[in-house]
């Protein structure tokens, strides 16, 4: 981050840098007319000069024209705007998309993550919700098939309702093609002006897949990342809403999250890779990297204009600027 800034800085206003210049010319040509030395140097001999030379008499230790000369850089940096990002508002913000894809298998009703995987995956859902308030989300679910449940919209109570509904039994095919999904959520992304992002919310996805979550598009900047639900160990399944289908489970019981194959489908994406918590700190993790991933898109892009930081050195101007009510704080012109 920090290498980025350090290549996109530059100046809004160059041309103000020129008072730099001129402000060197005036420091250069007043200090000879505080300098005992220098303003006798043609009338005694140099030899002599050190020792005839015992003060120059000043009170001040820094001299107004020294104090003017900084004033002078200072404000002209100021002027010139420097600059090493892209301006970033609250509105910016909230066109950042967000497509969640949520797993709707049997696994997910294993209760290793009370009272279920699914259930907890939907709170964590609503948490990030509530930390993208305006900002527009889409739903998507998926099993042996992908299907959109709500496109992209800022209502999060809409998709709080939508949400509450969703379980394996409502899926019109078995299997975990999460490569479906995955099409699916690009579809709607790539119809979108900003940068987005992709949340799957599984407990693991086959490795088999891997290919076909690598970047197909080199102009698209939409980001994966995966919250992972459930342990490294098989779990117990609650039935509820169920409804017989057994898909995934070995002897009644779903097996442990896929974090291995996970990884790789990630690897594979240059997406990142999240546990899910008991505590808010993976929503935490998921907002943050939405928000990082659209700050770093929105350097390279040319519709955003530039934020202007020539404001803070407004602070240590207006402090030497205030030296100048001093009794007798002047420079010599004369």
């Amino acid at each position: 981050m920090l290498e980025q800034g350090l290549e996109q800085f530059h100046f809004l206003r160059p041309a103000w840098l020129v008072i730099i210049p001129i402000a060197a010319w005036l420091y250069l040509r007043l200090r000879g007319r505080y300098n005992a030395a220098a303003q006798w140097r043609h009338m005694i001999a140099p030899h002599l000069i050190e020792h005839l030379v015992v003060g120059s008499g000043d009170r001040y230790r820094i001299r107004p024209y020294q104090l003017m000369t900084a004033a002078l850089i200072i404000a002209s940096i100021a002027l010139s705007g420097p600059t090493w990002q892209r301006e970033v508002t609250p509105f910016t913000e909230d066109r950042a998309p967000l497509v969640i894809a949520l797993e709707l298998t049997p696994t997910m009703l294993a209760t290793d993550q009370p009272p279920t995987r699914l259930e907890r995956a939907k709170h964590k859902v609503r948490d990030l919700l509530e930390r993208r308030k305006g900002a527009r989300t889409a739903l998507i679910a998926y099993a042996g098939s992908a299907h959109l449940v709500l496109p992209l919209t800022d209502d999060a109570n809409l998709i709080e309702t939508y949400l509450d509904s969703l379980v394996p039994a409502i899926m019109p095919s078995e299997g975990d093609n999460a490569s479906t999904a995955l099409q699916l959520a690009r579809d709607i992304l790539a119809k979108q002006q900003s940068a987005g992002s992709i949340l799957f919310i599984s407990d693991g996805i086959d490795r088999t897949q891997s290919t076909a979550f690598a970047p197909t598009n080199k102009d698209s900047n939409d980001q994966l990342i995966f919250l992972v639900a459930g342990h490294d160990a098989a779990a117990s399944v609650s039935q509820s809403g169920a409804d017989g289908k057994d898909f995934g489970l070995i002897d009644g019981k779903a097996p442990a999250a896929d974090i291995a194959g996970i990884n790789n489908v990630a690897d594979a994406a240059g997406g990142s890779v999240i546990r899910m918590a008991s505590d808010s700190s993976d929503v935490d993790a998921v907002a943050r990297q939405i928000r990082t991933h659209l700050v770093n898109t929105i350097q390279d892009d040319d519709r955003f204009q530039w934020h202007d930081f020539g404001y803070v050195l407004v602070w240590p101007l207006a402090f030497i600027i205030l030296l100048w009510a001093r009794r007798g704080w002047t420079v010599q012109w004369g």
